[in-house]
């Protein structure tokens, strides 16, 4: 998206509900524009709108950390995002990095945004009045505001539970709204989706279904991203934690799966009645979904919405050899070779176990000491995902990029590099993105000064995975949502088409059901994408996890078959009940009475 001014006036100048400051809106002393100054022109409002794409968090960021908070993925430093989620420190987990503040003070983190963004909304809103524009340009405008106050509400929604919908600009005088309340017949979580699901309605009634320009627009919101996120929220508000968080038993709410899978699927035949705009790339193209080597912005037929303006650092280190140097904080594995690698995050054998084999059927442990089968004869996004041992960090091959992931290799541990398991996360690291491999200059930066990356918050590929799951629990794997003319089966089907893995079942063999076949494409498909985390924890499974042990694979030099055995790694995996709903800061539950703490946080 092309940002055309930052406004010194409005845009970035308060601070919202509940961060804690006195002044919401704080205007500079030398400030001379007015009101109707910024909200009566078109440019100068859609440059106020603009500002609110800049508090969207790309949980792969070098400010915010790694995404790996489920257990996919394990970091040996103590001080790791991941590692503090896994630990059971939820404290630290909600206030720093992606859900809180940076350890620099900036309020980078989704609480504060979002609530900015909030605010920003609703003035944007309550100023609609004054704008001097053309109906259509209005309509662009008022759409892109009612999907951020939905977006923005619906993130914090989904990690701590039930909050406020705020829909007007209010005073600290008023924060008196309470945080469980009922609304068009449902209560708590599902209440304040329905109020999300109000404004994204609304926000898909007004915006295109593309941008014309699509250069300056590229980014922008559209119809698409507002169904796929009303379909996303209805699915989490159906899901079992949330609906028992509702008032309810901890199963299904099968009305709220039907909506999911009606949003679901209105949303997919837009995509698919505009082919030339939308659609899933090829496998060769699978990861353009995640980064760039041209220094264009990393967005492709399959992406709905992610962070489309500069990183908070700034432009400057959005692309090239800084961006590489943040992604190298969580995805290299040797800092001397690559740079980075401060906090890196390798994967678990138990999260590799996941990846189906190449002809559908499941991964058996007793495939470890087949070298055949192990790693070459499996789902390819495995290896799209995933490096292993003797891969490559560069096409020019060497013995300095190649990566030695067995005790004793320069890529493990202990020995140069910092690989706790043996298995490297390879979907945001293009071959092309590291160093020259004919110096032995970490800091050169010849083949990769284009390198840009995203962590794509919405895929047309799970736009298909969320009708599929929720029509399922609806009426079945065959069976299609009203006006459809694609079953949940076909869904999941275009999903693993597109990588040329066999078709699912309809009854998920071979596994025991087709939900458990559809969780586990999204496993795969999603991974390293934050949904794993969201995933367990609102299908109430996460607590299984608790105490259980997290597995390395460990191997000679010469891959001696015999030589392939599963280690626990040292570490005791935490998830406790109370862990399912993020805990506030002790400030904001003492605000008034009817803003209590989560359950087991107090």
């Amino acid at each position: 998206m092309n940002i055309k001014i930052k406004l010194t006036v409005v845009s970035l100048l308060f601070t919202s509900l509940l961060v804690g400051c006195k002044d919401y809106l704080n205007v500079p002393p030398d400030a001379t524009k007015n009101e109707k100054d910024i909200f009566g022109n078109y440019f100068m409002f859609e440059s106020f709108v603009d500002n609110l794409y800049q508090y969207v968090v790309d949980p792969f960021s070098f400010n915010v950390g790694s995404p790996n908070w489920g257990g996919e993925a394990f970091s040996n430093a103590s001080n790791d995002y991941a590692n503090v989620a896994l630990r059971g420190d939820y404290i630290s987990f909600s206030q720093t990095c992606y859900f809180g503040s940076t350890s620099t003070g900036t309020s980078s983190g989704l609480w504060p945004l979002s609530w900015m963004g909030i605010r920003q909304v609703n003035l944007g809103l309550s100023n609609i009045k004054l704008l001097n524009a053309t109906e259509e340009e209005k309509n662009l405008i008022k759409g892109q505001l009612h999907f951020f106050r939905a977006y923005y509400h619906y993130q914090i929604l989904s990690a701590w539970g039930s909050i406020p919908y705020i829909d007007t600009v209010i005073t600290r005088d008023a924060l008196t709204l309470p945080r469980y309340y009922d609304y068009k017949g449902k209560k708590n979580y599902q209440a304040c989706t329905e109020y999300i699901v109000e404004d994204l309605d609304k926000a898909a009634a007004l915006l295109p279904v593309a941008w014309p320009n699509p250069t300056n627009n590229l980014g922008r919101v559209t119809k698409l991203a507002a169904l796929a996120y009303k379909a996303e929220a209805l699915l989490y508000a159906a899901s079992p934690l949330m609906n028992e968080a509702s008032g309810n038993t901890a199963i299904p709410d099968l009305g709220l799966m039907k909506r999911a899978a009606e949003a679901a699927g209105e949303a997919i035949e837009i995509a698919e009645n505009n082919s030339d705009i939308y659609g899933l790339v090829s496998k060769a193209e699978y990861q353009t979904n995640y980064a760039s080597m041209d220094k264009s912005m990393v967005w492709t037929k399959e992406t709905i919405f992610n962070r489309t303006p500069p990183s908070y650092e700034g432009s400057a280190y959005d692309f090239g050899a800084p961006a590489y140097s943040r992604m190298g904080s969580w995805c290299i594995p040797e800092n001397n070779i690559y740079g980075g690698a401060r906090y890196q995050n390798t994967v678990t054998q138990n999260f590799v176990d996941y990846f189906e084999m190449a002809d559908g059927s499941l991964y058996k442990p007793e495939y470890d000491r087949d070298n055949a089968r192990r790693w070459d004869d499996r789902d390819p996004r495995f290896r799209m995902a995933i490096y292993v041992d003797r891969d490559y960090g560069s096409d020019a091959r060497s013995d300095r990029t190649r990566m030695d992931l067995y005790p004793g290799g320069k890529s493990k541990i202990g020995n140069g590099g910092v690989g706790v398991t043996s298995y490297i996360i390879h979907k945001y690291w293009p071959n092309k993105a590291t160093i020259n491999a004919t110096t032995s200059s970490a800091n050169n930066t010849a083949t990769r000064s284009g390198y840009r990356y995203r962590t794509p918050l919405m895929r047309l590929a799970e736009v298909y995975l969320n009708y599929a799951e929720a029509q399922n629990e609806v009426s079945g794997a065959g069976t299609m949502a009203a006006g459809m003319t694609l079953s949940a089966l076909d869904a999941v089907n275009k999903v693993r088409n597109r990588v040329g893995m066999p078709p699912a079942k309809i009854d998920g063999y071979p596994y025991r059901s087709f939900r458990e076949q559809v969780l586990n494409e999204r496993n795969v498909e999603l991974c390293f994408e934050t949904k794993y985390w969201y995933d367990i924890r609102r299908w109430k499974i996460a607590e299984k996890l608790d105490g259980q042990p997290m597995y390395d694979l460990e191997f000679d030099k010469n891959w001696t078959p015999s030589s392939f055995t599963r280690k626990v790694i040292p570490f005791t995996l935490t998830f406790k009940k109370r862990q399912y709903w993020l805990p506030f800061r002790q400030q904001y539950t003492q605000l008034y009475p009817g803003f209590p703490q989560n359950p087991g946080w107090d």
